[in-house]
């Protein structure tokens, strides 16, 4: 996955039905899903702990790489807001690890945003 070199953009919500079956048998007892979100065939999800990133591949997907991302390993993050006429009024979050690499995540609007930035806090504060 090319993760650290550019960002997951466009992620649109998904419903927890069409989260990969793996992603499912790892979570934990008490670990809720706050957002699961996809590309055209990546997903992005985000727990209660923290984010699992999928890179489904080969022609069918069944072949997948999966990222666990925790958050108390965050160092620090930060959220770009749609501005006024921004075409897909897209948002940013960016997340900071402290072995100093970065991943970016673009969403469609900032309510989804604003719902995993919050998540984040909760565990890093």
């Amino acid at each position: 996955m090319e993760f650290r070199e550019k960002p997951m953009q466009n992620l649109i919500r998904i419903k927890e039905k069409e989260i990969c079956k793996n992603v499912q048998a790892l979570l934990l007892d008490g670990e809720s899903i706050v957002g699961a979100y996809k590309t055209v065939r990546d997903q992005a999800v985000f727990t209660s702990h923290r984010i699992f990133m999928v890179d489904m591949q080969g022609v069918t997907g069944t072949r997948q790489e999966i990222f666990v991302l925790p958050y108390r390993k965050i160092v620090h993050f930060g959220i770009q807001t749609a501005g006024f006429g921004d075409p897909l009024q897209t948002s940013e979050l960016t997340v900071c690890y402290a072995d100093e690499h970065e991943m970016k995540f673009g969403f469609i609007g900032q309510e989804e945003l604003l719902a995993v930035a919050q998540a984040i806090s909760r565990c890093i504060l």
